[in-house]
């Protein structure tokens, strides 16, 4: 028994110094997602298309992410409040990627927000996704 509790104390305590780094994580996503929704309020999109990983820029054109975030604004309006409901954090050989979904009411409707950034070398969280559902925006 002393020998597989041998083995056992480094994984364990392997994963919860991982857990540590994931929460520190999320917390950081939290914080990019208020400037993210300061940007959205402001309009200021290209701010975050500037500030965006380069796998975002890959995966969709300047004008799309524009398009998008303006229409959030366009239908939605402005971010009154936003909540947390889930998150996910997987290291690997690209990284540390962190998910975040919160639930946001805006002036006009509430939505279901995904973000996903990528923390690369131990440098700050670069948003590599945002997606919406919304069926206030879909209607209006």
């Amino acid at each position: 028994m002393h020998r597989f509790a041998r083995y056992l104390i480094p994984f364990a305590a392997a994963a919860m110094l991982a857990g540590c780094g994931a929460r520190e994580s999320v917390k950081d996503a939290e914080v990019e997602i208020g400037r993210f929704h300061a940007a959205l309020d402001a309009g200021d999109w290209q701010k975050l298309w500037a500030a965006a990983d380069p796998d975002l820029r890959e995966a969709a054109s300047r004008e799309q992410f524009g398009k998008l975030l303006e229409a959030v604004r366009r239908k939605l309006g402005a971010v009154n409040k936003s909540r947390q409901v889930g998150w996910n954090a997987n290291s690997g050989t690209g990284g540390t990627f962190v998910t975040v979904t919160m639930q946001t009411t805006f002036e006009n409707g509430t939505g279901t927000e995904e973000f996903v950034y990528r923390k690369r070398d131990e440098r700050k969280l670069a948003l590599v996704g945002y997606h919406i559902q919304s069926q206030d925006m879909m209607l209006n």
